[in-house]
């Protein structure tokens, strides 16, 4: 199995000035994993600073460590033509990395269709924009993907129906392993109906209550709370999941922590828990 980890892990330590992406490259090298994903979540800082993205790039090779994929925001509900421009030139961010991997979001996160009208006319312009995004990403040699993320474009149906639409051969999903949870789907479902889909792999865990203990719980559509946890210390049960990811041994695979927890000794709890689950 190819595990990396997410820059989404080190989010609150990049937030306060702690670490930068170097820094986590760093982090990276001396760990057990082999590949880093950035996740702007800061919006478009990295397509508005290029010199910093160059500098990653450079030192992503220097050290060894390859930035496998670029995840950014994005909406495609009404196929807008600025939005489209904007993701084009963040897939030209994403080429400077020398990520080969390119996903991008639909829909603001929390985005719920009213009804299955709304669904199926925004699902039309969804494909329209994931065709133009994805032509561009073949421009440059790169996978194209959405990720089963949020309320909207989210669980294994939805998911397989929108590759199916966009038929585009670069065009490909980043699999989420516990994602599918806030629609109500379980994971095991959502890794059987994605993984001949999956450009990368997304792993997470969970605490999962039918009722929230206090703040900070995410209530599903199933009516269930979630909370991220280390790896291996929620509810998810990553083993059965992970020997589905088996299958596909040469798609990159990287951790998503999310959790309370203090970072980085959770981000190291969770990859040698990920190792142990998989007998590496």
């Amino acid at each position: 199995m190819k595990l990396g980890v997410s820059s989404y892990c080190f989010r609150k330590l990049m937030a306060s000035g702690e670490m930068d992406l170097i820094a986590v490259l760093d982090w990276v090298a001396a760990s057990p994993a082999g590949h880093v994903e950035v996740a702007a979540v800061d919006g478009d800082y990295y397509l508005e600073n290029d010199e910093v993205v160059r500098k990653a790039a450079a030192h992503a090779a220097d050290i060894g460590v390859p930035i496998v994929n670029y995840l950014v925001s994005g909406d495609l509900r009404t196929a807008d033509g600025e939005q489209i421009d904007r993701l084009r030139r963040q897939l030209d961010v994403a080429h400077r990395f020398g990520a080969r991997i390119f996903r991008h979001d639909v829909a603001p996160w929390a985005w719920r269709e009213q009804d299955q009208a709304e669904f199926e006319s925004t699902f039309e312009q969804v494909v329209i924009g994931c065709q133009a995004v994805a032509d561009h990403a073949a421009e440059l040699g790169i996978v194209s993907t959405i990720e089963n993320h949020g309320f909207f474009m989210n669980g294994s149906e939805r998911l397989s129906r929108l590759v199916y639409a966009v038929d585009r051969p670069n065009f490909k999903i980043t699999l989420d392993l516990g994602n599918g949870l806030c629609v109500g789907e379980v994971p095991g479902k959502t890794a059987a109906g994605l993984i001949d889909v999956a450009a990368s792999i997304g792993v997470k865990d969970f605490h999962i209550r039918r009722t929230a203990p206090g703040e900070g719980w995410l209530k599903t559509l199933a009516g269930d709370y979630l909370l991220g946890t280390v790896a291996g210390h929620g509810d998810v049960d990553l083993a059965s999941l992970l020997a589905v990811v088996a299958t596909k041994p040469d798609v990159p695979v990287s951790l998503e922590f999310e959790g309370l927890e203090a970072t980085p000794h959770a981000i190291e709890r969770s990859l040698k828990n990920i190792l142990e689950l998989v007998g590496a």
